[in-house]
């Protein structure tokens, strides 16, 4: 019992000190970077992606802030479960700036399955371990997707695939490259692993990219300027790429991990 008891406190004590939040978006700062996403927004219109829309929680909640801020926005929301997509569409469908897509992004073009426990289910995936409920899906990438849609400039990507997320992001090379993103914000935990990938990874594929690699904490972001071991630790959080230059560039500060591998 000491044994467990000691482990459970070091734990949440651990995850205090590294800003890894409770998956909860009005505390871990998803909400508030849509708020500080939007009010810096300057364009007519507003271009914003949710891939892994789901039964699009995230999703209303930007539309509201857009109403409250008095910003126009485009939305592309991504669902690849026809279950819940029809969830989607109930709530979203009747909204004239909000457009549907039941492609799966990845990091190529063709098909796959995508596994599911049902309707609305927070972990539906490309990975059997999401569930028993198969169904064919068509794959795209955004490169391809933005390239078919004519959207020039995208203020905010929202990436929440269960551990497929690195695909959806090498999908995007192309956009990325030419800093065609101002914010991406994307999912990292444990799943991460059925890809065999790390937040190393992020850091390689940008590495030609003019973007900078922050952790979501709450009301802040800590900017990693060079990957170190103990980022990747699989702990459930949400990572951003802030296009450097961009008028987000300022939410974030630089931490960086001293001789002893804490990040100060």
């Amino acid at each position: 019992m000491l044994r467990r008891s000691a482990w459970r406190i070091g734990r949440k004590l651990y995850s205090w000190a590294r800003g890894d939040h409770p998956n909860d978006p009005s505390r871990n700062g998803e909400y508030w970077l849509i708020d500080e996403v939007l009010a810096g927004a300057s364009d007519p219109v507003t271009t914003i992606f949710d891939v892994g829309a789901n039964k699009g929680e995230w999703s209303s909640r930007v539309l509201t802030a857009a109403d409250v801020g008095g910003k126009h926005v485009r939305l592309f929301a991504f669902e690849p479960c026809s279950a819940t997509r029809e969830m989607l569409r109930r709530r979203l469908g009747p909204v004239k700036s909000v457009t549907i897509s039941s492609a799966a992004l990845s990091a190529s073009q063709g098909e796959a399955d995508f596994f599911s426990n049902g309707a609305g289910s927070g972990t539906n995936s490309l990975s059997a371990t999401s569930g028993t409920l198969s169904e064919r899906v068509r794959l795209t990438t955004l490169d391809k997707f933005v390239e078919e849609n004519c959207v020039e400039q995208i203020r905010l990507l929202k990436i929440d695939t269960e551990g497929f997320d690195f695909n959806v992001l090498v999908g995007a090379s192309v956009t990325l490259l030419h800093g065609r993103v101002d914010v991406v914000q994307f999912e990292y935990n444990w799943r991460w692993l059925l890809n065999k990938v790390s937040l190393l990874d992020v850091f390689n594929l940008i590495k030609d990219k003019p973007y900078r690699l922050g952790k979501l904490a709450g009301e802040a972001i800590f900017y990693f300027d060079e990957w170190h071991f103990e980022l990747d630790r699989y702990f459930e959080c949400n990572y951003v790429l802030i296009r450097c230059g961009s008028d987000c560039e300022h939410l974030g500060k630089i931490v960086i991990f001293d001789a002893t591998n804490v990040a100060v």
